[in-house]
């Protein structure tokens, strides 16, 4: 769908909100990168390799997302944040049904996502199959999100696409407040928040409720979520971290929908979803506790553990599965640290255990019959060792390397159709990577990386069509290659840019063996080259401080099988199904007079192959949104209030695929998640805070 001129010439009156800079609070024994910044752009820490790196020096590929661009927009989710990262496609069809990928890995899963690692906190979000579920994350919980794209990590398990870590907030005064949000389609949400800080005791606590009707037929939504993070200082050289968190949520299924139903009447369900009025209901809980030692010269010894538990009931056409899982884990790392004048030398080693049991059953609808019962046990052990160092603060390395093993245990103790119970263990993979980025100037760097992944196929994917295992299905795995550059010019201008190719061997096919049954094979190659880009620019100051300020990123990709022969057909050359050649972000920011601020900003997301036939391709589109806010402080008392249009311009488009879906009995394939029309939203938020500790 073309974007119009009207549409451009609103949006350079309003854009996007702007990355602002947070400098995340570190001990006063961990030493912080200082390099000097500009006055106008804020300094950017991350600490996703463990020492923090102003993000001008990082030797990586990584991006961040703050509480600013997280609670703009309706704020429901993390989606629409996320899908501003350059290379970052967050595909949404329902409050439980997205699916993330990270430049073009993972764009073939069927309805999740998978092929990266995700941890809140030290609890990893990621299953031991490589699952990952967002959806439930609370966005006001989050203090910031570190996004390394590509197999860039070492400390976390090399994953294909990359690895997402999602900070909890932390206390830095007393404060209680609540947030309550109002929506199109009968949504509510409320969320009521407190933190105590006593000085050595630290405690955020937040609980919310959120319900909708949703735009489609069969697409209710309640959800509760609870969380408590914590932290006691014993001293100044040790604390102890204690999280938790819980949801519960029942969600109803519309499911996808066929070309003609998504053009004609989008806010239908698909019939046989809608006539058993499918639904997902669930309930997960998490814990993590981790205890941290610093010592002289910058070192830390940090040891954690962290566990799981998750129930599920799941009503579907053609059965109703239960599930239960549950997972237990334990991470510690040492960090070291040498140091001269001149050079700075820092050592992380450490490893990761993992074990979970994952319980599934599926039923029939119409006599309650057992069609299937299932047990597997999922382990994987991560050690990992990382050098960086630190040359005059012009050249910054890091080189690491993980080792990984898994195994996975099956049980079928549903035999009437023949024992598929067996064992499946990996060789163990080796990934090693290695950065480097030069700082030219006080406004220029470069960087270059080269590192490798992998992705293991969950057990059920390693079955043959009659039941036996596959000993010759091996992980997906891959190297990718990245350079780019950082500049600041006049101080006020920030820009970055890098080209990547990513290379995937073994590549892991789904066929679809029924309509809830898949058989994985090792099927060719991909590659994925990219150019991102993305910039800030503080455009009008007064009095040093910013009054309007622009932002945007840009992703040009040509993602394809490059040797890729699947039951006979020859789809070498063709796009993967689910990824765009290009999309891109822009916005602005304006602060007229204090504490009113007005934003807007647009998304363009290029068309996209639903197959790997590439058969058909859906619309390219592009959403515009406004926001105005006005929030204010008075003593003690704080307010926040905000409303919004989104897709102000009431686009048609599909805002996920079901790539590769099946047709059955004569019907057509059903690959489209018909996106929100026009809606609108008001959130108010009230306050109290007290005094810095």
């Amino acid at each position: 769908m073309k974007t119009n001129w009207i549409t451009f010439i609103f949006l350079l009156v309003l854009w996007g909100p702007t990355p602002s800079g947070i400098v995340n609070a570190q001990s006063p024994f961990t030493r912080q990168d200082t390099t000097p910044l500009s006055d106008q752009i804020e300094e950017i820490t991350i600490t996703a390799f463990r020492s923090p790196y102003n993000i001008f020096n990082t030797p990586a590929p990584v991006n961040l997302l703050q509480p600013e661009q997280l609670e703009s927009g309706d704020a429901l989710t993390p989606i629409d944040a996320l899908n501003r990262i350059p290379g970052v496609l967050m595909h949404h069809g329902t409050f439980n049904t997205n699916r993330l990928t990270i430049r073009g890995i993972g764009s073939r899963t069927p309805y999740g996502t998978n092929k990266i690692k995700a941890y809140f906190g030290e609890i990893p979000l990621t299953t031991g199959d490589g699952e990952t579920v967002l959806e439930d994350l609370e966005n006001s919980a989050i203090q910031r999100v570190e996004i390394i794209k590509g197999p860039s990590s070492s400390l976390y398990g090399a994953g294909l696409a990359g690895v997402l870590l999602f900070h909890p907030r932390t206390v830095a005064k007393d404060f209680v407040q609540n947030k309550t949000t109002l929506a199109s389609f009968g949504t509510y949400k409320n969320t009521l928040s407190a933190g105590v800080n006593s000085g050595r005791l630290q405690i955020y606590t937040l609980g919310s409720l959120l319900s909708g009707d949703g735009y489609r037929e069969n697409n209710s939504t309640k959800r509760g979520n609870v969380l408590i993070n914590s932290v006691y200082n014993f001293s100044n050289r040790s604390n102890l971290q204690f999280l938790v968190k819980a949801t519960k949520m029942k969600a109803y299924i519309p499911s996808s929908l066929d070309m003609e139903t998504f053009q004609n009447n989008p806010e239908s369900a698909a019939s046989n979803w809608l006539g058993v009025k499918g639904f997902e209901e669930y309930t997960t809980s998490q814990l993590g506790i981790s205890f941290n030692r610093f010592t002289l010269n910058d070192g830390k010894i940090s040891v954690g553990v962290f566990g799981s538990t998750r129930d599920l009931d799941e009503l579907r056409p053609f059965n109703r599965l239960k599930e239960s899982s549950d997972y237990i884990g334990w991470r510690a790392y040492i960090q070291k640290v040498i140091a001269t004048t001149d050079f700075r030398l820092v050592t992380t080693t450490g490893f990761e255990m993992f074990r979970e049991t994952y319980n599934w059953q599926t039923f029939g609808n119409n006599d309650n019959q057992l069609l299937s019962d299932n047990n597997e046990k999922r382990q994987y052990e991560n050690l990992f060792v990382q050098l960086e160092s630190n040359i005059k603060e012009r050249v910054f390395i890091s080189a690491g390397l993980n080792g990984n093993l898994t195994r996975f245990k099956y049980t079928d103790h549903f035999t009437e159709n023949g024992d598929q119970s067996g064992n499946r263990s990996y060789k163990p993979v080796l990934s090693p990577r290695l950065g480097v980025n030069v700082l030219l100037n006080d406004e220029n760097s470069v960087f270059g990386n080269i590192s490798h992944g992998f992705s293991t196929p969950s057990f059920e994917e390693t079955l043959m069509p009659e039941g036996s295992i596959n000993p010759d299905i091996k992980p997906e795995s891959g190297w990718s290659f990245e350079t780019g550059f950082r500049t600041q010019i006049t101080n006020r201008f920030k820009l970055s840019a890098s080209y990547y190719r990513i290379y995937v061997d073994n590549l892991l096919v789904a066929h679809r063996t029924g309509e809830d049954a898949y058989v994985g094979v090792n099927a060719g190659q991909s590659v994925h080259p990219g150019f991102e880009a993305e910039f800030t620019w503080v455009t009008i100051t007064h009095n040093k401080d910013p009054l309007l300020t622009m932002c945007g990123s840009a992703t040009l990709a040509n993602f394809h099988f490059n040797d890729f022969v699947n039951m006979g057909t020859d789809y070498s050359g063709n796009l993967l199904p689910g990824t765009a050649k290009e999309t891109f972000s822009i916005g602005t920011n304006l602060i007229p007079i204090n504490n009113l601020s007005i934003s807007g900003w647009y998304r363009y997301n290029g068309k996209m192959p639903v197959d790997d036939a590439n058969s058909t391709f859906s619309d390219a589109f592009g959403l515009t949104n406004v926001e105005i806010s006005y929030k204010g402080k008075k003593g003690n008392f704080k307010f926040d209030v905000r409303g919004g249009v989104q897709n102000i311009f009431d686009i048609h488009y599909a805002s996920m695929l079901a790539v590769n879906a099946p047709s059955f009995g004569g019907n057509p394939p059903r690959y489209y998640y018909p996106g929100n029309p026009r809606n609108f939203y008001l959130s108010i938020l009230i306050g109290f805070t007290g005094k810095n500790k």
